[in-house]
């Protein structure tokens, strides 16, 4: 356990040394030029080239300022009025979190139902859905996003019932239609990774024996199955949730909603980029840590499968 806890703790230290270096890659091909005295509210200026000194001085200067993480600030967009960092990224922080972990949730569940009833369909249906799936999961964001608000106003105009705001105003959190869309694509990738991964199971000697045994189709694929199924897909979390980060760059400006990729971008500094990306990955790095703790002994990752 104490061994487990120092590699995690090592693990964390490389992580957010590797998150501060390729946050400052911008200072090694571009040097800030200030302003001339006497115009200190002119634009700065940029010069192209290679700067590693500069580079290497200001991973030094924002690593000094992680340790002194409570006095990191920024000026507030549209005034000059400087405020610390903390508590104000931390709102935008845990409504970015919350958004993110409940569509993985539904995403996951609706996939591992919609795969479940998928089996007690006929051959022609299931090939179908797959077809259909594939198509929709090639749709672009923009093109889901936009979908759904204009059925969210369709409805509203022909049936003066408003199902969900279509669109945030003045700083409002709206949950419905940016959870639907988040979950969207991630329960259309895992719907057809669970099904291969279904599909898999089912071709073995366990499976077999089962049905000599006369259990049900719903007993094997959820006692037995499924289990199987659930560790394998905790080796795609990491990958399921950065396609959840990419998609709620997107999500933030056309909802309108103030997450914490959207205060990110709208105070491009180093040291709040770079304190906004390890807040990303700590929870994932967390639920690892326990996954890792909580799997019985023998278990490991083998080739993106638990084994």
């Amino acid at each position: 356990m104490t061994n487990k806890f120092l590699r995690f703790l090592a693990a964390l230290i490389t992580l957010t040394i590797s998150v501060v270096s390729i946050c400052h890659l911008p200072a090694l091909i571009f040097k800030e030029i200030p302003p001339p005295e006497g115009q200190p509210f002119r634009q700065v200026e940029k010069e192209w080239g290679f700067f590693p000194a500069e580079y290497v001085n200001e991973i030094k200067s924002t690593l000094s300022k992680l340790i002194d993480w409570h006095d990191i600030s920024y000026i507030a967009q549209g005034t000059y009025v400087e405020r610390k960092i903390f508590p104000h990224i931390l709102e935008s922080y845990s409504y970015s979190l919350s958004l993110l972990f409940i569509s993985l949730l539904i995403a996951l569940l609706f996939a591992v139902m919609l795969t479940t009833l998928t089996f007690y369909l006929p051959p022609i249906i299931q090939k179908s859905i797959r077809q259909l799936s594939a198509i929709l999961e090639a749709l672009p964001d923009v093109f889901v996003i936009f979908s759904l608000q204009l059925a969210a106003v369709w409805v509203f105009k022909h049936t003066d019932l408003l199902v969900t705001e279509p669109y945030a105003v003045s700083g409002q959190k709206i949950y419905f239609l940016p959870i639907l869309t988040l979950s969207l694509i991630p329960m259309l990738y895992l719907y057809k990774n669970t099904l291969l991964m279904y599909e898999n199971e089912l071709g073995k000697p366990y499976v077999e024996l089962g049905v000599a045994k006369g259990l049900g189709k719903l007993h094997i694929l959820m006692r037995h199955v499924f289990p199987n199924v659930l560790l394998s897909f905790f080796y795609n979390l990491k990958y399921m949730y950065l396609l959840l980060i990419s998609h709620m760059i997107i999500l933030e400006y056309m909802y309108n909603i103030y997450g914490l990729l959207r205060f990110m971008t709208n105070h491009p500094s180093y040291e709040i980029i770079t304190v906004g990306i390890i807040l990303l990955t700590l929870p994932l790095s967390f639920i690892f840590f326990l996954i890792k703790l909580l799997l019985p002994k023998g278990v490991t990752y083998y080739d993106q499968t638990a084994v």
